[in-house]
């Protein structure tokens, strides 16, 4: 049994011989990226407020389209119909109609405001309190139900004209449907809602009701099954109608691309909108706003997406699109979304890119044992569990059975993750020589998996950590004998040292730098870090 100053020395020489023999491992080119575009956002405080910019930025005439802007259901039906009058779509709370809607209304100063749905979802004072902005006639367009209400829009789309084309969409679920609104007001046709019920009675219900508007006509299904059922397509097929075509994707995102391809693959301007697909308000106004200048709308999630963004470049790039607009806030699509670029790499994707990727293996045994990795590895962590009060060590050999790192030496029961560092792609880990007196268990993993250290760590036993921000100055504290070093992995593999003390109690501090980096713990007794 090595004595304590000799076990610590060997792991701070078999370190430091491993620093001078450094080698680059390379670092992963990114993707190109697309070709850049200006980019607008229409926002306000809320969404009453973003429905009001939308519409000030919207080229319409002197009618406004009032709707409940808490459910999606009333103004979705209701954009087609806003669209083929050249309205205005402007949302409200149920029993309060907001102030800057209403300073937009002062503005129009419309002949007509025309209440969608019931004074369930818009109330009678509301109503009336938007039509005496500016004594305009008030109409109130409001059935039973969202799907009656949709059927009573259709009536008044007919009104000004012939209808070819009708879309299905869900009444419950939005994103299928909101892109549907938009390309259903280019196009002159009106959107319908599905019931979702659960009884074959209000299955029945709801095709006798929607019969005699699909009859005909071409129908259109926004979504996959969950969104409109295979039952239901089944009830409309049998309708009467001159023909039925489902656009869907694997996600709303890819839906709204397949409705785009199909009917705005040529936009009258070379602008596309970009709305949450996680949310509905925001898009409903948009949805008008795209209609009436002939654009795209597509949805994008809240965090950056690698394949939603690839696809937005590619359905930009294909429709020769120069200028983005964000519908909403930077809260609800980013600046960075609205760029079309690749998504920033994470930190754990940098590491990644840096120091390599494995599956993660588990072994398990006892006493004296070389394990076969498997594969060479350059970089990892070694997460042990070895109970044995007694000299517990893992040497990393390479394939010619050479050792090129200590990954652990410690004296006791221990539990803990140390580092696995080679400085070598051409030299990496192939075995593990296990010396233990008990039972054990390993788990040897990449990288991307360790915690991210953003201001304090601790611990009583090594820890390995990712860090990705500026150079910064950490502080240790080491409350006991053995070696207590703070090692940094950075760069083409390069270790610096910024904190190295054995064998005592220790407090003290030292430069890091910038990451991406990797930060590794050795101690032997508790121990805390911050960065300062």
């Amino acid at each position: 049994m090595l004595p304590l100053a000799a076990r610590t020395a060997m792991r701070a020489l078999v370190a430091l011989a491993a620093s001078l023999a450094l080698v680059a491992t390379g670092l992963t080119t990114a993707a190109a990226p697309a070709e850049a575009v200006t980019t607008d956002r229409y926002a306000g405080s809320d969404r009453y407020a973003t429905s009001v910019t939308i519409s000030r930025n919207t080229d319409a005439g002197a009618i406004v389209f009032l709707a409940n802007g808490q459910k999606f259901p009333d103004a979705l039906s209701a954009g087609p119909v806003v669209a083929a009058e050249r309205g205005h779509l402007l949302l409200t709370k149920p029993n309060e109609l907001p102030s800057i809607v209403a300073q937009r209304i002062a503005e129009i100063a419309p002949s007509e405001v025309v209440v969608v749905g019931s004074e369930a979802s818009v109330s009678a004072g509301v109503a009336a309190s938007a039509a005496a902005i500016s004594g305009a006639t008030l109409t109130r367009i409001g059935g039973a139900n969202r799907v009656e209400t949709s059927l009573m829009l259709m009536d008044r789309l007919l009104e000004t004209g012939p209808v070819e084309t009708v879309w299905v969409a869900s009444g419950f679920n939005f994103p299928d449907a909101l892109v549907a609104a938009s390309v259903a007001g280019r196009e002159r046709a009106a959107v319908v809602l599905d019931h979702h019920g659960s009884s074959t009675a209000a299955a029945r219900g709801w095709l006798e009701a929607v019969a005699p508007y699909v009859g005909g006509r071409d129908v259109n299904i926004a979504g996959g099954a969950p969104s409109v059922s295979a039952a239901d397509e089944t009830g409309i097929r049998s309708s009467g109608v001159r023909s039925v075509t489902r656009y869907a994707g694997d996600s709303r995102y890819t839906t709204a691309r397949a409705i785009n391809d199909a009917f705005a693959q040529y936009p009258a301007e070379p602008t596309m909108l970009l709305a949450t697909g996680k949310n509905f308000p925001d898009a409903l106004a948009g949805a008008v706003h795209a209609a009436l200048r002939g654009i795209p709308m597509y949805l994008t999630p809240d965090a950056c997406n690698a394949q939603v963004v690839s696809m937005l470049s590619g359905e930009a790039a294909e429709r020769g699109i120069s200028q983005v607009i964000g519908l909403g806030s930077g809260a609800t699509v980013s600046d960075h979304a609205l760029s079309l670029q690749p998504c920033p790499r994470t930190l754990p994707e940098l590491i990644g890119d840096e120091y390599g990727r494995f599956s993660a293996r588990t072994f398990s045994g006892s006493g004296d044992r070389v394990i076969d990795l498997g594969m060479g590895i350059a970089y990892g962590q070694i997460r042990a569990t070895m109970p044995a009060d007694d000299i517990n060590q893992i040497t990393a050999l390479d394939a010619g059975r050479d050792m090129v790192d200590l990954p652990l030496s410690f004296w006791g029961s221990y539990s803990g993750t140390s580092l696995l560092a080679t400085y070598s792609e051409d030299s990496p880990a192939r075995y593990l020589e296990v010396k233990s007196r008990g039972s054990w268990t390993i788990e040897v993993r990449d990288l991307t998996s360790a915690p991210v250290l953003s201001s304090s760590a601790s611990g009583t036993t090594d820890g390995v950590y990712l860090y990705g921000g500026s150079a910064r100055t950490i502080e240790g504290s080491h409350r006991g004998e053995g070696l207590f070093e703070v090692r940094e992995l950075y760069g083409d593999g390069w270790m610096g040292w910024p904190i190295s003390n054995c064998c005592d109690a220790y407090t003290g501090a030292g430069s890091m730098h910038a990451g991406p980096s990797v930060i590794a713990v050795t101690a032997e007794a508790p121990w805390s870090v911050t960065l300062r």
